[in-house]
């Protein structure tokens, strides 16, 4: 049996649109432009029978495909698909700094130094 996926990115955010680093520690919600953005997809797709809907735990995610999900397809949450976590950068304007570390960190990952990540926050335990 030939299964078909669809891959989508979340509708836009307040963040996306002022060049704000969000990731997985950053659980924005969309903005007028990514409502829309959702909607035409909606339009565009819902003839397709699909057989589930699976979403990061994100709110972004969540309203991309509400629609979907309102329309009585099953959904689930899978932690896996969180974008990863951009640590010091989230929450931060994408200046000249971070696209530096970004490229650099793209550019070991081409190296197959898989292992390598952004710098974490050091949050205080309580």
């Amino acid at each position: 049996m030939k299964k078909t996926f669809y891959f989508i990115r979340h509708g836009q955010t307040d963040l996306n649109l002022q060049g704000i680093v969000q990731g997985r520690g950053v659980n924005s919600p969309l903005n007028d432009t990514g409502r829309k953005q959702a909607e035409a997809f909606y339009q565009a797709y819902k003839h397709v029978p699909f057989d589930k809907v699976y979403t990061s735990t994100l709110l972004r995610t969540h309203e991309t495909v509400a629609a979907f999900v309102a329309s009585g397809i099953p959904t689930e949450q899978l932690e896996g698909l969180d974008e990863i976590s951009w640590g010091i950068y989230e929450g931060r304007e994408q200046d000249e700094s971070i696209m530096a570390g970004f490229k650099a960190l793209v550019e070991q990952w081409r190296n197959n130094l898989l292992d390598v990540a952004v710098e974490m926050v050091n949050r205080p335990t309580r």
